[in-house]
């Protein structure tokens, strides 16, 4: 505080003092330029300088609060979460369903206590930031690339590892309503729609998009999940249009929360960012679905790492390892999860141009395969792709001749069945591949895979032989699909016209 000092009453002259802040003597002001490099700022002052001084009284001082926190607890709490979340998809990997259940819900209960206490949970784990720019970087004629990133984890590992979360939570509670606690939605659709509005958070944090600081990578795994929780949600939202009553369809509200804290689906709704456009069950279009799945999914491949692995293991035909230890990353495994999980939905999609495009799409992903990984699994994939996409085209043919009024007589002869026979063709070379080359396992599950291998190598050369002119050649393709065995064989009819 300032001394006081005694004044004469005849010399006390009380002057009308201004409040606030800003005092009433006026100090001169420095003029700034902007081909200066100092710093502009006003620098903080702590409680522990002296203020006795009277020209402290004519100076201002602005406190900067910092949004870094690096105490230790905190950087415990993130390696708490990050090992809690790998623990949970080990269990996930192993199918060991009530251990990960416990797991997933840890790692949410902590996931929510950090989006509750900080706007961007990339503080945590950050690198510390250097001095900020001074008015120099205003000038057009300073700018300056973005520094090489050195940070040792993502911006968006926070949100990748909540809507990862998220994303396992919502397959497990779609194979098995009664997962979900009495306090948790049992509806699948609501943990992927909030696993698609973290991602979207995520991907929109303040250090991604200010344009300062580091350049931070692109986190792969992220958009690979990210592609995957859409094509659940637009399996989800075909299955509901496909119902006996597409016009009374009904989707499962959103669950109303008092607060955030109340929830963790109240705590993400509350970090959404206000422009965004939420999915909906009932308005989403698988197509228009697909197509932003394939972005993320052609992001996530491009920065996938190229490592080859030494020896080729088999690629199982469910993502599931039956071993304890956690898994190794193999990038065949997951170009060959991301080709399966399209085709599943190619395979029920309504139109035969959708169907045809996402079937080849599915098939270039395959491709990208290195060929040391080439196996019969994914021989077996390869075939069921060519043979989804040219039996689009040749219902595509089928409709277009009824449409012009010719009927479905006789061999079609254009373009796009001269395209059909060629990719009937390569299916029936990926089938016999598949069939040389598959392994006899046992099981009920194997038993019914390979009757659906035989099913769909007879029905691909009996559709071939339709499309065939060459009369020895139609004989040649029909008794191949005869002795095939299969029982499906017996319900397909042969067009001899």
């Amino acid at each position: 505080m300032l001394p006081c000092l005694p004044l004469s009453p005849s010399r006390a002259v009380v002057h009308s003092r201004r409040r606030g802040i800003w005092k009433g003597r006026e100090t001169p002001k420095r003029e700034q330029t902007f081909d200066s490099d100092d710093d502009r700022r006003p620098a903080k002052r702590h409680r522990s300088e002296d203020s006795s001084d009277a020209d402290s009284d004519d100076s201002c001082y602005a406190v900067q609060l910092s949004n870094e926190i690096y105490a230790d607890e905190k950087i415990e709490d993130w390696e708490d979460l990050k090992e809690l979340f790998s623990r949970a998809t080990e269990q996930y990997e192993c199918d060991k369903v009530s251990e990960c259940l416990q797991l997933l819900r840890g790692v949410i209960r902590h996931a929510h206590r950090f989006l509750l206490l900080y706007q961007d949970p990339s503080m945590l784990y950050a690198e510390p930031r250097g001095k900020k720019p001074g008015l120099s970087s205003l000038s057009p004629s300073s700018h300056k690339p973005r520094k090489k990133c050195t940070c040792k984890e993502s911006p968006t590992a926070f949100h990748a590892i909540l809507g990862t979360t998220l994303f396992l939570f919502g397959n497990l509670v779609a194979q098995d309503a009664s997962f979900a606690l009495a306090d948790e939605p049992s509806t699948f659709a609501t943990y992927w729609l909030a696993a698609l509005d973290v991602f979207e958070i995520g991907e929109n944090l303040p250090s991604r998009t200010s344009g300062r600081g580091c350049e931070a990578p692109e986190d792969w795994r992220m958009h690979i999940i990210w592609g995957r929780t859409l094509l659940c949600v637009a399996d989800a939202a075909l299955t509901l249009q496909q119902q006996q009553n597409p016009s009374n369809l009904v989707t499962p509200p959103e669950p109303k929360w008092s607060s955030p804290a109340a929830s963790p689906f109240a705590a993400i709704a509350m970090r959404r960012l206000p422009v965004s456009r939420r999915i909906s069950l009932a308005s989403a279009v698988p197509h228009d679905l697909l197509l932003l799945a394939m972005d993320h999914f052609s992001r996530g491949i491009f920065h996938m790492p190229h490592t080859l692995p030494v020896a080729a293991p088999p690629l199982p035909s469910p993502p599931k390892r039956t071993h304890s230890q956690p898994s190794q990353f193999d990038r065949a495994a997951e170009l060959f999860t991301i080709a399966r999980e399209v085709l599943a939905l190619a395979e029920r999609l309504p139109a035969p141009a959708e169907r045809m495009r996402w079937a080849l799409w599915a098939d270039s992903v395959l491709n990208k395969i290195p060929a040391q990984a080439q196996t019969a699994v994914v021989a077996r994939a390869r075939a069921r792709c060519w043979f989804v996409a040219s039996t689009a085209r040749v219902e595509d043919i089928g409709v277009a001749a009824e449409t012009r009024g010719r009927g479905g007589g006789g061999v079609p002869d254009s373009e796009e069945a001269e395209d059909a026979r060629k990719g009937l063709e390569r299916a029936v070379g990926y089938f016999e591949i598949a069939m040389s080359e598959r392994v006899d396992a046992g099981g009920v599950k194997e038993e019914e895979r390979d009757e659906a291998l035989r099913a769909c190598f007879a029905e691909s050369l009996l559709t071939l032989a339709n499309l065939t002119e060459d009369e020895d050649k139609r004989e040649a393709l029909c008794l191949r699909a005869r002795l095939l065995g299969s029982d499906g064989v017996q319900g397909m009819k042969m067009d001899h016209s």
